[in-house]
Protein backbone atom coordinates (compact mmCIF):
# COMPACT_ATOMS: atom_id res chain seq x y z
CA UNK A 1 0.00 0.00 0.00
CA UNK A 2 2.98 1.94 0.51
CA UNK A 3 4.38 3.56 -2.62
CA UNK A 4 8.07 4.39 -1.25
CA UNK A 5 10.41 2.00 -1.70
CA UNK A 6 11.83 1.62 2.20
CA UNK A 7 9.22 1.99 4.88
CA UNK A 8 9.85 3.74 8.08
CA UNK A 9 11.79 1.99 10.96
CA UNK A 10 11.50 4.31 13.59
CA UNK A 11 10.88 3.41 16.82
CA UNK A 12 6.88 4.74 18.30
CA UNK A 13 6.78 2.26 21.48
CA UNK A 14 8.83 -0.06 23.40
CA UNK A 15 7.91 -3.07 25.06
CA UNK A 16 10.44 -3.61 27.72
CA UNK A 17 13.13 -4.95 25.66
CA UNK A 18 11.26 -5.16 22.33
CA UNK A 19 10.13 -2.25 20.47
CA UNK A 20 7.23 -1.35 18.24
CA UNK A 21 8.31 0.65 15.06
CA UNK A 22 6.86 2.85 12.00
CA UNK A 23 6.26 -0.58 9.86
CA UNK A 24 4.82 -2.65 12.07
CA UNK A 25 2.25 0.07 12.57
CA UNK A 26 1.82 0.61 9.23
CA UNK A 27 1.55 -2.72 8.10
CA UNK A 28 -1.63 -3.73 10.35
CA UNK A 29 -3.44 -0.39 9.99
CA UNK A 30 -2.99 -0.25 6.29
CA UNK A 31 -3.83 -3.48 4.97
CA UNK A 32 -6.84 -4.54 6.99
CA UNK A 33 -10.10 -2.26 8.08
CA UNK A 34 -9.33 -0.44 11.08
CA UNK A 35 -12.19 2.27 12.89
CA UNK A 36 -12.36 5.62 11.36
CA UNK A 37 -9.10 5.12 9.93
CA UNK A 38 -10.66 6.64 6.61
CA UNK A 39 -11.96 10.19 8.19
CA UNK A 40 -9.55 12.55 7.26
CA UNK A 41 -10.71 14.75 10.44
CA UNK A 42 -10.04 11.42 12.94
CA UNK A 43 -6.42 10.43 10.63
CA UNK A 44 -4.24 11.50 14.32
CA UNK A 45 -6.53 9.92 17.06
CA UNK A 46 -7.01 6.63 14.53
CA UNK A 47 -2.90 6.19 14.59
CA UNK A 48 -2.75 6.61 17.93
CA UNK A 49 -5.91 4.37 19.14
CA UNK A 50 -3.89 1.80 16.49
CA UNK A 51 -0.41 2.18 18.06
CA UNK A 52 -2.52 1.78 21.80
CA UNK A 53 -3.92 -1.52 20.03
CA UNK A 54 -0.77 -2.64 18.85
CA UNK A 55 0.70 -2.28 22.18
CA UNK A 56 -2.23 -4.03 24.32
CA UNK A 57 -1.81 -6.82 22.25
CA UNK A 58 2.05 -7.43 22.98
CA UNK A 59 1.89 -7.13 26.41
CA UNK A 60 -1.24 -9.63 26.78
CA UNK A 61 0.82 -11.89 24.35
CA UNK A 62 4.01 -11.98 26.72
CA UNK A 63 1.79 -12.75 29.94
CA UNK A 64 0.35 -15.43 27.53
CA UNK A 65 3.84 -16.55 26.46
CA UNK A 66 4.60 -16.00 30.57
CA UNK A 67 2.02 -17.78 31.93
CA UNK A 68 2.27 -20.83 29.54
CA UNK A 69 -1.16 -20.72 29.06
CA UNK A 70 -2.10 -24.58 27.56
CA UNK A 71 -2.75 -25.12 23.88
CA UNK A 72 -5.88 -27.42 23.38
CA UNK A 73 -5.93 -29.87 20.24
CA UNK A 74 -7.54 -27.49 18.04
CA UNK A 75 -4.92 -24.72 18.75
CA UNK A 76 -1.86 -26.97 18.37
CA UNK A 77 -3.41 -27.96 14.74
CA UNK A 78 -4.06 -24.54 13.80
CA UNK A 79 -0.33 -23.69 15.14
CA UNK A 80 1.42 -26.57 12.64
CA UNK A 81 -0.44 -25.98 9.72
CA UNK A 82 0.47 -22.23 10.50
CA UNK A 83 4.12 -22.66 10.44
CA UNK A 84 4.26 -25.15 7.24
CA UNK A 85 2.75 -22.29 5.46
CA UNK A 86 4.82 -19.85 6.53
CA UNK A 87 7.70 -22.57 5.65
CA UNK A 88 6.37 -23.38 2.04
CA UNK A 89 6.32 -19.96 1.47
CA UNK A 90 9.90 -19.12 2.25
CA UNK A 91 10.75 -22.47 0.27
CA UNK A 92 9.20 -21.04 -2.79
CA UNK A 93 11.04 -17.56 -1.79
CA UNK A 94 14.17 -19.28 -2.27
CA UNK A 95 13.52 -22.02 -4.29
CA UNK A 96 11.43 -20.66 -7.05
CA UNK A 97 11.10 -16.85 -6.97
CA UNK A 98 14.59 -16.07 -6.64
CA UNK A 99 15.35 -18.20 -9.99
CA UNK A 100 12.57 -16.26 -11.99
CA UNK A 101 14.12 -13.12 -13.08
CA UNK A 102 13.16 -12.14 -16.74
CA UNK A 103 15.84 -11.28 -18.94
CA UNK A 104 16.64 -7.89 -20.63
CA UNK A 105 15.91 -9.63 -23.82
CA UNK A 106 12.45 -10.93 -22.75
CA UNK A 107 11.42 -8.01 -21.20
CA UNK A 108 11.89 -5.91 -24.63
CA UNK A 109 10.34 -8.82 -26.41
CA UNK A 110 7.42 -8.87 -23.83
CA UNK A 111 6.58 -5.01 -24.67
CA UNK A 112 6.83 -5.26 -28.26
CA UNK A 113 3.87 -8.54 -27.66
CA UNK A 114 2.33 -6.22 -24.97
CA UNK A 115 1.50 -3.29 -27.78
CA UNK A 116 -0.35 -5.75 -30.22
CA UNK A 117 -3.45 -7.41 -29.42
CA UNK A 118 -4.09 -10.07 -32.67
CA UNK A 119 -7.13 -11.84 -33.77
CA UNK A 120 -7.02 -15.65 -35.26
CA UNK A 121 -8.44 -18.47 -35.85
CA UNK A 122 -8.04 -21.43 -33.92
CA UNK A 123 -7.59 -25.06 -35.50
CA UNK A 124 -7.70 -27.80 -33.20
CA UNK A 125 -5.73 -30.72 -34.69
CA UNK A 126 -5.64 -34.38 -33.27
CA UNK A 127 -1.91 -34.92 -33.54
CA UNK A 128 1.19 -33.15 -34.73
CA UNK A 129 1.27 -34.72 -38.01
CA UNK A 130 -1.99 -33.43 -38.82
CA UNK A 131 -1.22 -29.84 -37.55
CA UNK A 132 1.98 -30.19 -40.02
CA UNK A 133 -0.51 -31.13 -43.05
CA UNK A 134 -3.27 -28.37 -41.92
CA UNK A 135 -0.31 -25.74 -41.56
CA UNK A 136 0.70 -26.80 -45.45
CA UNK A 137 -3.27 -26.74 -46.90
CA UNK A 138 -3.33 -23.10 -45.05
CA UNK A 139 -0.22 -21.86 -46.55
CA UNK A 140 -1.08 -23.21 -49.82
CA UNK A 141 -4.75 -21.39 -49.55
CA UNK A 142 -4.61 -18.05 -51.50
CA UNK A 143 -8.48 -17.66 -51.40
CA UNK A 144 -9.63 -15.03 -48.89
CA UNK A 145 -12.19 -17.91 -47.66
CA UNK A 146 -9.74 -19.52 -45.31
CA UNK A 147 -11.76 -22.47 -44.34
CA UNK A 148 -12.76 -23.25 -47.99
CA UNK A 149 -11.60 -26.48 -49.05
CA UNK A 150 -9.90 -27.49 -45.79
CA UNK A 151 -10.67 -31.29 -45.85
CA UNK A 152 -12.39 -32.09 -42.58
CA UNK A 153 -10.53 -34.84 -41.79
CA UNK A 154 -7.56 -32.37 -40.87
CA UNK A 155 -9.19 -30.39 -38.19
CA UNK A 156 -11.32 -31.12 -35.42
CA UNK A 157 -12.48 -27.64 -34.06
CA UNK A 158 -12.39 -24.05 -35.85
CA UNK A 159 -12.91 -20.91 -33.59
CA UNK A 160 -12.42 -16.83 -33.99
CA UNK A 161 -10.39 -16.02 -30.76
CA UNK A 162 -8.33 -12.28 -29.60
CA UNK A 163 -4.70 -13.12 -27.92
CA UNK A 164 -2.99 -10.41 -26.05
CA UNK A 165 0.28 -10.72 -23.89
CA UNK A 166 -0.22 -12.07 -20.41
CA UNK A 167 -3.42 -14.47 -21.72
CA UNK A 168 -4.31 -17.15 -19.52
CA UNK A 169 -2.52 -19.71 -22.15
CA UNK A 170 1.05 -18.87 -22.85
CA UNK A 171 1.45 -21.61 -25.40
CA UNK A 172 -1.31 -19.45 -27.67
CA UNK A 173 0.45 -16.81 -27.05
CA UNK A 174 3.56 -17.67 -28.07
CA UNK A 175 2.50 -19.39 -31.43
CA UNK A 176 0.59 -16.16 -32.00
CA UNK A 177 3.18 -14.08 -31.61
CA UNK A 178 5.81 -16.23 -33.99
CA UNK A 179 4.03 -15.94 -36.92
CA UNK A 180 5.37 -14.62 -39.58
CA UNK A 181 4.44 -13.50 -43.34
CA UNK A 182 2.36 -16.68 -44.11
CA UNK A 183 0.16 -15.75 -41.31
CA UNK A 184 0.01 -19.61 -40.14
CA UNK A 185 1.55 -20.69 -37.39
CA UNK A 186 3.41 -24.17 -36.97
CA UNK A 187 2.01 -27.00 -34.78
CA UNK A 188 2.00 -26.54 -31.29
CA UNK A 189 1.03 -28.47 -28.00
CA UNK A 190 -1.24 -26.93 -25.24
CA UNK A 191 -1.87 -28.31 -22.66
CA UNK A 192 -5.07 -27.09 -22.27
CA UNK A 193 -6.49 -27.72 -25.44
CA UNK A 194 -4.07 -30.10 -27.06
CA UNK A 195 -2.73 -29.67 -30.99
CA UNK A 196 -3.40 -26.67 -32.75
CA UNK A 197 -2.29 -24.27 -35.42
CA UNK A 198 -3.52 -20.71 -35.55
CA UNK A 199 -4.26 -18.32 -38.82
CA UNK A 200 -3.54 -14.61 -37.84
CA UNK A 201 -7.02 -12.32 -39.30
CA UNK A 202 -5.63 -9.36 -37.60
CA UNK A 203 -3.10 -7.14 -35.83
CA UNK A 204 -4.40 -4.03 -34.25
CA UNK A 205 -2.71 -1.59 -31.00
CA UNK A 206 -3.59 -2.91 -27.85
CA UNK A 207 -5.60 -0.10 -25.82
CA UNK A 208 -4.41 -1.45 -22.86
CA UNK A 209 -0.91 -0.72 -23.78
CA UNK A 210 -1.54 2.52 -25.75
CA UNK A 211 -2.86 4.40 -22.30
CA UNK A 212 0.66 3.16 -20.52
CA UNK A 213 3.78 4.98 -20.01
CA UNK A 214 6.82 3.00 -21.14
CA UNK A 215 8.11 2.33 -17.55
CA UNK A 216 4.46 1.30 -16.93
CA UNK A 217 4.24 -0.96 -19.48
CA UNK A 218 7.80 -2.49 -18.73
CA UNK A 219 6.46 -3.20 -14.92
CA UNK A 220 3.70 -4.65 -16.29
CA UNK A 221 5.77 -7.04 -18.48
CA UNK A 222 8.19 -7.29 -16.02
CA UNK A 223 5.67 -8.75 -13.59
CA UNK A 224 3.89 -11.16 -16.01
CA UNK A 225 7.29 -12.73 -17.34
CA UNK A 226 7.93 -12.90 -13.67
CA UNK A 227 5.16 -14.78 -12.51
CA UNK A 228 5.15 -17.20 -15.55
CA UNK A 229 8.42 -18.03 -14.33
CA UNK A 230 7.50 -18.61 -11.02
CA UNK A 231 4.81 -21.11 -12.52
CA UNK A 232 7.21 -23.13 -14.57
CA UNK A 233 9.92 -23.17 -12.08
CA UNK A 234 7.47 -24.17 -9.65
CA UNK A 235 6.02 -27.32 -11.19
CA UNK A 236 9.44 -28.56 -12.08
CA UNK A 237 10.36 -28.09 -8.30
CA UNK A 238 7.33 -29.77 -7.19
CA UNK A 239 8.26 -32.67 -9.44
CA UNK A 240 11.71 -33.22 -8.43
CA UNK A 241 10.21 -33.24 -4.59
CA UNK A 242 7.28 -35.16 -4.93
CA UNK A 243 7.69 -37.67 -8.14
CA UNK A 244 9.89 -40.28 -5.49
CA UNK A 245 7.27 -40.35 -2.81
CA UNK A 246 4.04 -42.03 -2.31
CA UNK A 247 0.69 -41.59 -0.11
CA UNK A 248 -2.29 -43.44 0.13
CA UNK A 249 -5.44 -42.67 2.07
CA UNK A 250 -7.68 -44.47 3.90
CA UNK A 251 -10.75 -44.68 2.18
CA UNK A 252 -13.22 -44.85 4.98
CA UNK A 253 -12.14 -41.31 6.47
CA UNK A 254 -11.95 -39.78 3.03
CA UNK A 255 -15.69 -41.04 3.02
CA UNK A 256 -16.42 -40.01 6.41
CA UNK A 257 -15.13 -36.35 5.35
CA UNK A 258 -16.76 -36.29 1.90
CA UNK A 259 -20.11 -37.31 3.52
CA UNK A 260 -19.49 -34.62 6.34
CA UNK A 261 -18.82 -31.86 3.87
CA UNK A 262 -21.78 -33.25 1.50
CA UNK A 263 -23.91 -32.79 5.22
CA UNK A 264 -23.13 -29.41 5.92
CA UNK A 265 -23.48 -28.24 3.00
CA UNK A 266 -27.36 -29.18 2.86
CA UNK A 267 -28.12 -26.99 5.83
CA UNK A 268 -26.37 -23.96 4.38
CA UNK A 269 -27.48 -21.48 2.57
CA UNK A 270 -25.89 -22.27 -1.07
CA UNK A 271 -25.24 -18.71 -1.59
CA UNK A 272 -23.20 -18.36 1.39
CA UNK A 273 -20.23 -20.54 -0.42
CA UNK A 274 -21.04 -19.92 -3.81
CA UNK A 275 -18.03 -18.29 -5.70
CA UNK A 276 -16.36 -18.67 -9.60
CA UNK A 277 -19.03 -21.03 -10.21
CA UNK A 278 -18.44 -23.17 -7.53
CA UNK A 279 -18.75 -23.98 -3.67
CA UNK A 280 -16.45 -22.87 -1.42
CA UNK A 281 -15.29 -24.74 1.77
CA UNK A 282 -14.57 -22.02 3.75
CA UNK A 283 -12.57 -21.37 7.14
CA UNK A 284 -16.09 -21.36 9.07
CA UNK A 285 -16.90 -24.88 7.93
CA UNK A 286 -13.30 -26.14 8.54
CA UNK A 287 -14.41 -25.40 12.20
CA UNK A 288 -18.08 -26.68 12.31
CA UNK A 289 -16.40 -29.93 10.51
CA UNK A 290 -13.25 -29.81 13.02
CA UNK A 291 -15.78 -30.02 15.50
CA UNK A 292 -17.94 -32.57 14.30
CA UNK A 293 -15.22 -34.72 13.66
CA UNK A 294 -13.55 -34.63 16.51
CA UNK A 295 -13.60 -38.95 17.18
CA UNK A 296 -11.88 -38.90 14.12
CA UNK A 297 -9.39 -36.23 14.13
CA UNK A 298 -6.39 -38.12 15.68
CA UNK A 299 -6.85 -41.27 12.82
CA UNK A 300 -4.46 -41.32 10.80
CA UNK A 301 -5.76 -40.27 6.78
CA UNK A 302 -2.98 -40.36 4.64
CA UNK A 303 -0.21 -43.46 4.70
CA UNK A 304 3.29 -41.61 4.18
CA UNK A 305 6.61 -42.13 4.73
CA UNK A 306 7.87 -39.91 6.71
CA UNK A 307 4.90 -39.70 8.81
CA UNK A 308 1.60 -40.34 8.95
CA UNK A 309 -0.88 -37.60 8.44
CA UNK A 310 -4.28 -37.70 10.73
CA UNK A 311 -7.16 -36.27 9.27
CA UNK A 312 -7.06 -32.91 12.03
CA UNK A 313 -3.66 -32.31 10.31
CA UNK A 314 -5.43 -32.31 6.75
CA UNK A 315 -8.46 -30.70 7.99
CA UNK A 316 -6.90 -27.44 9.00
CA UNK A 317 -5.16 -27.24 5.72
CA UNK A 318 -8.26 -26.31 4.05
CA UNK A 319 -8.30 -23.32 5.91
CA UNK A 320 -6.21 -21.37 4.11
CA UNK A 321 -6.93 -23.15 0.84
CA UNK A 322 -9.28 -21.71 -2.22
CA UNK A 323 -10.83 -25.35 -2.65
CA UNK A 324 -14.18 -24.89 -4.68
CA UNK A 325 -15.66 -27.86 -6.20
CA UNK A 326 -18.39 -27.93 -9.52
CA UNK A 327 -20.83 -30.42 -7.77
CA UNK A 328 -22.64 -30.28 -4.16
CA UNK A 329 -21.89 -33.71 -4.07
CA UNK A 330 -21.87 -37.38 -5.30
CA UNK A 331 -19.41 -39.01 -7.68
CA UNK A 332 -18.16 -35.87 -9.33
CA UNK A 333 -17.93 -34.29 -5.93
CA UNK A 334 -15.26 -37.22 -4.58
CA UNK A 335 -13.37 -36.76 -7.24
CA UNK A 336 -13.06 -33.01 -7.17
CA UNK A 337 -12.22 -33.67 -3.33
CA UNK A 338 -9.74 -36.38 -4.18
CA UNK A 339 -7.63 -34.09 -6.35
CA UNK A 340 -7.69 -31.58 -3.57
CA UNK A 341 -6.44 -34.12 -0.79
CA UNK A 342 -3.85 -34.94 -3.28
CA UNK A 343 -2.96 -31.63 -3.74
CA UNK A 344 -2.69 -30.93 0.01
CA UNK A 345 -0.44 -33.97 1.04
CA UNK A 346 1.86 -32.39 -1.74
CA UNK A 347 2.11 -29.35 -0.17
CA UNK A 348 2.95 -31.53 3.15
CA UNK A 349 6.07 -32.72 1.17
CA UNK A 350 6.97 -29.62 0.24
CA UNK A 351 6.72 -28.32 3.94
CA UNK A 352 8.74 -31.33 5.28
CA UNK A 353 11.05 -30.72 2.82
CA UNK A 354 11.39 -27.17 4.21
CA UNK A 355 11.75 -28.23 7.22
CA UNK A 356 14.73 -30.34 5.96
CA UNK A 357 16.43 -27.36 5.14
CA UNK A 358 15.85 -26.07 8.59
CA UNK A 359 13.89 -22.74 7.23
CA UNK A 360 11.33 -23.26 10.39
CA UNK A 361 14.62 -21.65 12.53
CA UNK A 362 14.35 -19.03 9.33
CA UNK A 363 14.01 -15.14 10.19
CA UNK A 364 11.34 -14.41 7.80
CA UNK A 365 9.39 -17.93 9.15
CA UNK A 366 10.06 -17.18 12.91
CA UNK A 367 8.84 -13.48 12.37
CA UNK A 368 5.46 -14.62 10.82
CA UNK A 369 5.42 -17.10 13.69
CA UNK A 370 5.61 -14.46 16.14
CA UNK A 371 3.27 -12.28 14.56
CA UNK A 372 0.16 -14.62 14.56
CA UNK A 373 0.86 -16.56 17.57
CA UNK A 374 1.41 -13.95 19.54
CA UNK A 375 -2.43 -12.49 18.25
CA UNK A 376 -3.62 -15.81 19.14
CA UNK A 377 -2.12 -15.84 22.14
CA UNK A 378 -3.03 -12.33 23.08
CA UNK A 379 -6.31 -13.16 22.21
CA UNK A 380 -6.80 -16.29 24.59
CA UNK A 381 -5.38 -14.19 27.24
CA UNK A 382 -8.00 -11.41 26.51
CA UNK A 383 -10.98 -14.01 26.33
CA UNK A 384 -9.67 -15.99 30.08
CA UNK A 385 -10.09 -12.55 31.51
CA UNK A 386 -13.20 -11.56 29.84
CA UNK A 387 -14.67 -14.55 30.91
CA UNK A 388 -13.61 -14.27 34.07
CA UNK A 389 -15.63 -11.16 34.75
CA UNK A 390 -19.38 -12.08 37.15
CA UNK A 391 -22.10 -9.82 37.40
CA UNK A 392 -23.89 -10.66 41.21
CA UNK A 393 -26.68 -9.38 42.16
CA UNK A 394 -25.51 -7.20 44.67
CA UNK A 395 -23.93 -5.34 41.18
CA UNK A 396 -27.78 -5.59 40.34
CA UNK A 397 -29.08 -4.32 43.32
CA UNK A 398 -26.33 -1.66 43.93
CA UNK A 399 -27.37 -0.46 40.04
CA UNK A 400 -30.82 -0.31 41.10
CA UNK A 401 -30.32 1.77 44.03
CA UNK A 402 -28.23 4.33 42.23
CA UNK A 403 -31.30 4.47 39.54
CA UNK A 404 -34.37 4.25 42.12
CA UNK A 405 -35.92 6.88 40.92
CA UNK A 406 -36.62 5.52 37.75
CA UNK A 407 -37.53 1.86 38.27
CA UNK A 408 -38.76 2.38 41.59
CA UNK A 409 -42.04 3.49 41.15
CA UNK A 410 -42.96 1.01 38.90
CA UNK A 411 -42.80 -2.48 40.91
CA UNK A 412 -44.64 -3.69 44.26
CA UNK A 413 -43.78 -5.91 47.08
CA UNK A 414 -45.18 -7.48 49.88
CA UNK A 415 -42.96 -8.63 52.72
CA UNK A 416 -43.11 -9.99 56.28
CA UNK A 417 -40.10 -8.27 58.06
CA UNK A 418 -38.47 -8.15 61.73
CA UNK A 419 -36.16 -4.84 61.92
CA UNK A 420 -34.07 -4.86 64.48
CA UNK A 421 -31.48 -2.16 65.80
CA UNK A 422 -28.54 -4.04 65.96
CA UNK A 423 -27.10 -6.77 63.76
CA UNK A 424 -26.15 -8.86 67.04
CA UNK A 425 -30.19 -8.48 67.47
CA UNK A 426 -30.78 -9.70 64.06
CA UNK A 427 -28.06 -12.56 63.87
CA UNK A 428 -30.07 -14.25 67.56
CA UNK A 429 -33.16 -14.23 65.22
CA UNK A 430 -31.77 -15.97 62.41
CA UNK A 431 -30.62 -18.60 65.14
CA UNK A 432 -34.09 -18.79 66.28
CA UNK A 433 -35.84 -19.32 63.06
CA UNK A 434 -33.06 -22.11 62.14
CA UNK A 435 -34.08 -24.09 65.89
CA UNK A 436 -37.47 -23.99 63.80
CA UNK A 437 -39.31 -20.98 65.84
CA UNK A 438 -42.03 -18.95 63.19
CA UNK A 439 -40.80 -15.00 62.02
CA UNK A 440 -44.53 -13.86 62.48
CA UNK A 441 -44.71 -15.07 65.93
CA UNK A 442 -41.49 -13.20 66.97
CA UNK A 443 -42.57 -10.09 65.79
CA UNK A 444 -44.14 -8.72 68.12
CA UNK A 445 -41.56 -9.38 70.58
CA UNK A 446 -38.42 -8.01 68.09
CA UNK A 447 -39.67 -5.56 65.55
CA UNK A 448 -38.99 -1.67 65.61
CA UNK A 449 -41.62 -0.84 62.77
CA UNK A 450 -44.34 -0.11 64.71
CA UNK A 451 -46.54 0.34 61.46
CA UNK A 452 -46.05 -3.13 59.97
CA UNK A 453 -45.87 -4.75 63.88
CA UNK A 454 -49.64 -4.77 63.87
CA UNK A 455 -50.15 -6.53 61.18
CA UNK A 456 -47.59 -9.39 62.26
CA UNK A 457 -44.76 -7.74 60.58
CA UNK A 458 -46.54 -7.82 56.92
CA UNK A 459 -45.69 -4.62 54.96
CA UNK A 460 -48.51 -4.78 52.48
CA UNK A 461 -48.00 -4.01 49.19
CA UNK A 462 -45.84 -1.04 48.60
CA UNK A 463 -44.10 0.76 45.47
CA UNK A 464 -40.58 -0.14 45.79
CA UNK A 465 -39.73 3.46 45.67
CA UNK A 466 -40.59 4.12 49.11
CA UNK A 467 -38.24 1.24 50.98
CA UNK A 468 -35.69 0.63 47.83
CA UNK A 469 -33.37 -1.31 50.06
CA UNK A 470 -36.05 -3.78 50.81
CA UNK A 471 -37.78 -3.44 47.92
CA UNK A 472 -35.38 -4.25 45.04
CA UNK A 473 -34.14 -6.96 47.06
CA UNK A 474 -37.49 -8.57 47.60
CA UNK A 475 -37.58 -8.61 43.63
CA UNK A 476 -34.76 -10.20 43.27
CA UNK A 477 -35.81 -12.99 45.93
CA UNK A 478 -38.10 -15.92 45.57
CA UNK A 479 -41.29 -16.04 47.23
CA UNK A 480 -41.09 -16.82 50.78
CA UNK A 481 -37.55 -17.05 51.11
CA UNK A 482 -35.53 -15.30 54.33
CA UNK A 483 -33.79 -12.08 52.90
CA UNK A 484 -31.50 -10.41 55.34
CA UNK A 485 -30.13 -9.09 57.64
CA UNK A 486 -30.19 -6.38 55.59
CA UNK A 487 -28.71 -2.58 56.99
CA UNK A 488 -30.81 0.06 56.58
CA UNK A 489 -30.67 3.68 58.20
CA UNK A 490 -33.27 2.62 60.93
CA UNK A 491 -31.39 -0.86 61.52
CA UNK A 492 -31.25 -3.96 60.23
CA UNK A 493 -34.50 -5.85 58.62
CA UNK A 494 -34.98 -9.46 57.96
CA UNK A 495 -37.86 -10.41 55.77
CA UNK A 496 -39.26 -12.96 53.60
CA UNK A 497 -41.11 -12.06 50.76
CA UNK A 498 -45.09 -12.49 50.04
CA UNK A 499 -45.24 -10.85 46.67
CA UNK A 500 -44.98 -8.86 44.25
CA UNK A 501 -46.05 -7.55 41.46
CA UNK A 502 -46.01 -4.52 38.55
CA UNK A 503 -48.00 -1.33 38.41
CA UNK A 504 -49.77 -0.55 35.49
CA UNK A 505 -47.14 2.12 34.51
CA UNK A 506 -44.78 -0.83 34.18
CA UNK A 507 -43.41 -1.57 30.17
CA UNK A 508 -41.33 -4.65 31.24
CA UNK A 509 -41.61 -7.33 33.49
CA UNK A 510 -38.45 -7.43 36.52
CA UNK A 511 -37.14 -10.22 35.19
CA UNK A 512 -36.31 -8.45 32.04
CA UNK A 513 -34.92 -5.63 33.45
CA UNK A 514 -33.22 -7.41 35.42
CA UNK A 515 -31.07 -9.22 32.46
CA UNK A 516 -30.82 -5.97 30.75
CA UNK A 517 -28.95 -4.24 33.37
CA UNK A 518 -26.93 -7.58 34.08
CA UNK A 519 -25.86 -7.14 30.41
CA UNK A 520 -25.14 -3.60 30.62
CA UNK A 521 -23.24 -3.77 33.89
CA UNK A 522 -21.03 -7.12 32.26
CA UNK A 523 -20.10 -5.03 28.92
CA UNK A 524 -19.14 -2.24 31.25
CA UNK A 525 -17.66 -4.47 33.82
CA UNK A 526 -15.68 -6.21 31.17
CA UNK A 527 -14.37 -3.14 29.85
CA UNK A 528 -13.04 -2.21 32.85
CA UNK A 529 -11.07 -5.36 34.42
CA UNK A 530 -10.15 -5.51 30.80
CA UNK A 531 -8.58 -1.82 30.66
CA UNK A 532 -7.27 -2.42 34.47
CA UNK A 533 -5.56 -5.83 33.29
CA UNK A 534 -3.72 -4.25 30.67
CA UNK A 535 -2.89 -1.10 32.30
CA UNK A 536 -1.33 -3.33 34.83
CA UNK A 537 0.42 -5.71 32.26
CA UNK A 538 2.14 -2.34 30.92
CA UNK A 539 3.45 -1.03 33.61
CA UNK A 540 5.13 -4.30 35.00
CA UNK A 541 6.58 -4.59 31.15
CA UNK A 542 7.90 -1.13 31.02
CA UNK A 543 5.39 0.50 28.81
CA UNK A 544 6.65 3.82 26.61
CA UNK A 545 5.35 5.79 23.82
CA UNK A 546 6.87 8.31 21.55
CA UNK A 547 4.03 10.24 20.11
CA UNK A 548 6.35 12.92 19.09
CA UNK A 549 7.56 9.77 16.18
CA UNK A 550 4.29 8.92 16.06
CA UNK A 551 3.40 12.25 14.49
CA UNK A 552 5.67 11.64 11.42
CA UNK A 553 3.97 8.55 10.57
CA UNK A 554 1.91 8.83 7.40
CA UNK A 555 -0.67 6.47 6.80
CA UNK A 556 -3.03 5.86 4.15
CA UNK A 557 -6.50 6.57 4.24
CA UNK A 558 -7.98 3.64 1.61
CA UNK A 559 -9.68 1.21 3.52
CA UNK A 560 -8.46 -2.10 2.30
CA UNK A 561 -8.56 -5.79 3.37
CA UNK A 562 -5.87 -7.50 2.29
CA UNK A 563 -4.71 -11.24 1.72
CA UNK A 564 -1.48 -12.87 1.12
CA UNK A 565 -0.75 -15.60 -1.41
CA UNK A 566 1.49 -18.22 -0.51
CA UNK A 567 4.01 -19.80 -2.30
CA UNK A 568 3.22 -23.25 -4.14
CA UNK A 569 -0.71 -22.63 -3.43
CA UNK A 570 -2.35 -20.98 -0.05
CA UNK A 571 -4.09 -17.61 1.20
CA UNK A 572 -4.45 -16.20 4.35
CA UNK A 573 -4.95 -12.51 5.53
CA UNK A 574 -2.18 -10.02 5.14
CA UNK A 575 -1.35 -9.38 8.62
CA UNK A 576 -4.27 -10.00 12.30
CA UNK A 577 -7.22 -7.93 12.52
CA UNK A 578 -5.77 -4.58 15.13
CA UNK A 579 -7.60 -5.25 18.77
CA UNK A 580 -9.69 -2.44 19.35
CA UNK A 581 -8.22 -2.06 22.71
CA UNK A 582 -7.04 1.61 23.67
CA UNK A 583 -9.47 2.73 26.19
CA UNK A 584 -6.65 1.39 28.88
CA UNK A 585 -4.14 4.14 28.48
CA UNK A 586 -6.66 6.26 30.85
CA UNK A 587 -6.06 3.74 33.74
CA UNK A 588 -2.20 3.30 32.56
CA UNK A 589 -1.58 7.05 32.89
CA UNK A 590 -3.45 7.24 36.13
CA UNK A 591 -2.05 4.57 37.52
CA UNK A 592 1.56 5.64 36.60
CA UNK A 593 0.62 8.89 38.63
CA UNK A 594 -0.40 7.11 41.22
CA UNK A 595 2.48 4.91 41.34
CA UNK A 596 5.07 7.93 40.64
Amino acid sequence: SQERKTLPRDTLARVGPEVITSVDLLKRIELMPFPRKDKPSQKDSAKVRALLGLIAEKVLANEAKRKSLSEDKISRLMRRELENLFIRDELFKREVEANAKPTAEEVIAGIHRFKWKLKVIAFLARSEAEGNALVKRLRANKTKNILQGLPRDLLTEADTINIRFAGPDSSYENAAYAIGNSRVSKPFYSHNLGWSVLYLLDKVTNPESAKMTLDERSRKVEKTLKERHEQDIGERYSLAVLSSKNAVADSNIFNILADSIIALRREIEIKYYQRDGGYMVTSEMVDVLIDRLKPYLDTTFITITGGNMTLGELLEMFRYENFISKSLEGFSFKMELNEEVKHLVGNELLAREGRRQFLQNSAPVQHDLELWTGYWAARQLYYDVRDSVKVTSEDIIEHLLKTKGIFGRYYEVDVREILTPTLEDATGIINQLQSGKNLAEMVPQYSIRAEWVKNGGESGYFVVLQHPEIGFRALLADTETLVGPVKLEEGYSLFTVLGKRRTKDSIVGFDTLCQNIRERLMTEKRKQTINRFIAKLAREQQVSINYEQLKLVKPSLIPMFTQRFMGFGGMMNAVPLLMQQWDWIKEYEQSMKVFL
